[in-house]
């Protein structure tokens, strides 16, 4: 049940990937917490409160909801979740201006770092010396069984709040050369809880 779609970002310029378990709409709240704040921002209104009310998925295991959405119109695709294999993995520097504050369709710019660089399944951001996320997620930092994260992301993931409110995880300034004092790192979003997240060692820059 893969789906390619992709959605006419001039259209839709913000979107939502969301967690469905067992028919269940993951974190649900924090993902119309997001949607409201986006709307506020650029449109100043927002239409979209009971869009969960109306959305039904009864496929058993795990299914990735995408949300593309613009001030006055949604659109919703559903598809099997198929996790990414990732093997390498190097640091990319990004343009100290680059902002994905908001959770954009667009999604270009973090696209070119990640061709930049060559043979790489994935990156990890550093801007203005410091560590940010991957081209798809957030990080947690591994230390003597103590998690982290990055207090200059990128992008305010979902699971990202979710693992600070319950307290899994602290907020820490990383520089990119103290990667290597952690033990392990693993790439965190929507569709990848803590406890089944890729981690990886970390590595010395």
């Amino acid at each position: 049940m893969k789906n390619k779609y992709t959605p006419d970002q001039d259209k839709f310029p913000f979107f939502e990937t969301i967690r469905v378990s067992g028919g269940l709409v993951e974190q649900a709240d924090l993902h119309l917490e997001r949607m409201r704040r986006t709307c506020f921002f650029h449109y100043g209104a927002f239409h979209f409160e009971r869009i969960f009310d109306k959305l039904k998925a009864s496929e058993n295991g795990i299914i990735k909801l995408n949300i593309w959405y613009n001030q006055h119109e949604t659109e919703i695709k559903v598809s099997e979740y198929v996790p990414a294999e990732l093997k390498t993995i190097k640091v990319v520097a990004c343009d100290p201006d680059f902002d994905y504050s908001f959770k954009y369709s667009n999604r270009s710019y973090l696209n070119s770092l990640l061709q930049s660089a060559s043979g790489a399944d994935e990156i990890v951001i550093v801007k203005s010396e410091m560590v940010t996320d991957t081209s798809k997620a957030n990080i947690v930092f591994e230390k003597d069984g103590v998690f982290y994260t990055p207090d200059t992301f990128l992008l305010n993931g979902t699971m990202r709040q979710f693992l600070i409110t319950t307290g899994k995880v602290t907020e820490k300034a990383i520089k990119a050369e103290d990667i290597s004092e952690y033990e392990r790192m693993y790439f965190i979003n929507a569709m990848n809880p803590l406890e089944s997240a890729l981690g990886f060692e970390c590595f010395r820059m």
